[in-house]
């Protein structure tokens, strides 16, 4: 899977970050308690705090006074960091002992402190909405790797309407669930398949081991059994933030929760999203009904 350079690279560089993106209600939460179980990967909670620091900090030079305020700033104030384990005391003693200091330094360290507890050496981060700065945050880390989970966009779409996220419409939905796979397929003929992986969330469910050993590889890790069981502990990894949304990791996944669409979505709903989003669904090989549909 990967090439001889990339391999002495990551040889020299085994502890380097690697990122879980997809689009919202896509197995992402479910992904990232797999990972956990891990003995060397730790994967906190959403940090969203890049998305300001990408946007407004320069990561091609340490920072500078104010610019380190901001950093310290952008962690404190955003609203997930309340999941976070470290006090807005600890984060700014340690990015204040570290100015002037890289962007990408600053943030790794914030990573360990978070998962010191842990004992483990390899962190990982899990916010889909990163989705909007994926290619900054590549090269903000240039030994990174990027986990693309992508689920059926039909189940999404269903998923999507019940909590009134991402559009009022099918369209809506389609429209940002298709955009998050073109994504995903940019970034890998970009960064190449040595650093960008697509998984199927079905694939997770009806094959899971088959296919959390061809992660592993991807990441460099072995595979470990223990990430099978990743339901047994969820609700110790799990954030008051995240409410009742997540029930189904709390316990083994079942063929059951993929293609409820088929049942559950009408055939005009299904009509609709495939006019949107067809060419995604094939491109991930997802059956489409509508062979006519436009997209």
């Amino acid at each position: 899977m990967s090439t001889d350079s990339t391999l002495e690279k990551n040889m020299s560089n085994p502890d380097a970050p690697f990122f879980v993106l997809g689009a919202a209600r896509s197995g992402t939460t479910m992904f990232r308690l797999i990972l956990n179980r891990h003995p060397r990967l730790a994967i906190p909670f959403e940090s969203h705090f890049m998305m300001g620091m990408l946007r407004e900090l320069p990561f091609d030079r340490p920072l500078l006074g104010s610019e380190t305020e901001r950093f310290i700033q952008l962690v404190i104030t955003e609203k997930n960091f309340a999941s976070w384990h470290l006090s807005p005391r600890q984060v700014r003693d340690k990015i204040e002992s570290m100015s002037p200091g890289m962007m990408s330094d600053l943030i790794d360290a914030l990573f360990r402190m978070e998962i010191a507890d842990t004992g483990k050496p390899r962190w990982g981060d899990k916010t889909p909405m990163y989705y909007t700065c994926w290619r900054p945050l590549m090269n903000l880390f240039p030994n990174s790797r990027v986990i693309h989970i992508i689920r059926d966009g039909r189940d999404v779409c269903q998923s999507l309407e019940k909590l009134d996220w991402h559009g009022p419409t099918n369209q809506d939905r389609a429209k940002y669930w298709r955009d998050r796979v073109e994504i995903a397929y940019q970034a890998q003929a970009e960064f190449g398949t040595d650093r960008q992986y697509i998984v199927r969330y079905e694939d997770l469910v009806t094959d899971t081991r088959a296919t959390l050993i061809n992660v592993c590889e991807f990441l460099e890790e072995s595979y470990e059994p223990s990430m099978m069981s990743f339901f047994e502990d969820a609700s110790d990894h799990m954030s008051d933030i995240d409410g009742d949304i997540h029930r189904k990791v709390h316990r083994q996944p079942s063929e059951q929760d993929i293609y409820r669409w088929r049942h559950n979505m009408s055939t005009s709903s299904q009509q609709q999203f495939e006019m949107i989003a067809g060419c995604a669904l094939r491109q991930m090989n997802y059956e489409c009904l509508f062979s006519s549909a436009a997209s």
